[in-house]
């Protein structure tokens, strides 16, 4: 946290020149400080240039609906890692890229979550989820819808994000990340095995329900999508 927060001081006083007004006294004194924190931290153009953001996670990337993870990566132009923590003991999702990404990508990551939360409490009460007598089949109707309404959010979010997605950026961030992350490594993906096609359906219509723009323009977090630039 402490490495980034010194990150944004150094790009503050990058942006320090005589084109915003700052005298030529003002700016060559505050790039001679930049370039010295930079030395004197070890931080290089990749560290000032982009920023990451992390928000919890309850997985480790193995249910359906980390199926998102990727997708909100490629729709906000970042990179994503799993970072597990063993004292104390937690997993995040951290997006690393240019601002504001990162930032539009772990609220986007929060609202789809909790959405996802919403859908599946009201699939609960629905007769198809009642009808199924063990907690195991219960468990795989769950996991089934979970599937379906990841399907149509993805669609949906590549659709919405598409005029704003850059393949230079992506790579970028792709570029940051093995900086900042060396050791990092793929995880296998997991096919989900689905059992009841009437659960993944009803996860696709639900799907309809989400309101994504909260993701993108919440009233706290103006992010639009045509102005993630």
């Amino acid at each position: 946290m402490y490495r980034e927060t010194l990150a944004k001081r150094i790009a503050a006083l990058r942006q320090m020149t005589t084109e915003r007004g700052c005298t030529e006294a003002e700016a060559l004194a505050a790039a001679a400080k930049a370039a010295e924190l930079m030395k004197e931290y070890g931080l290089s153009e990749q560290d000032i240039e982009f920023c990451e953001q992390a928000v919890s996670s309850k997985t480790k990337g193995r249910n359906p609906a980390a199926d998102l993870w990727p997708v909100v990566a490629h729709c906000t132009n970042t990179a994503s890692v799993i970072v597990t923590f063993v004292v104390p003991p937690k997993t995040e999702v951290t997006f690393v890229g240019r601002e504001p990404g990162p930032q539009i990508a772990t609220y986007l990551l929060v609202v789809l979550n909790r959405a996802i939360a919403h859908e599946v409490k009201k699939f609960k009460s629905s007769t198809f989820y009642r009808r199924r007598r063990s907690l195991s089949t219960k468990r795989q109707a769950v996991a089934d819808f979970t599937v379906g309404l990841v399907w149509r959010l993805r669609e949906r979010l590549l659709e919405i994000f598409a005029p704003s997605v850059c393949d230079d950026a992506r790579e970028a961030a792709h570029g940051a990340l093995a900086e900042r992350y060396p050791s990092a490594s793929s995880i296998a993906h997991k096919k989900h095995q689905t059992r009841y096609s009437d659960a993944i359906w009803n996860g696709w219509d639900a799907g309809n329900n989400v309101n994504l723009a909260r993701g993108v323009s919440e009233s706290e977090k103006p992010l639009a999508i045509g102005g993630a630039t």
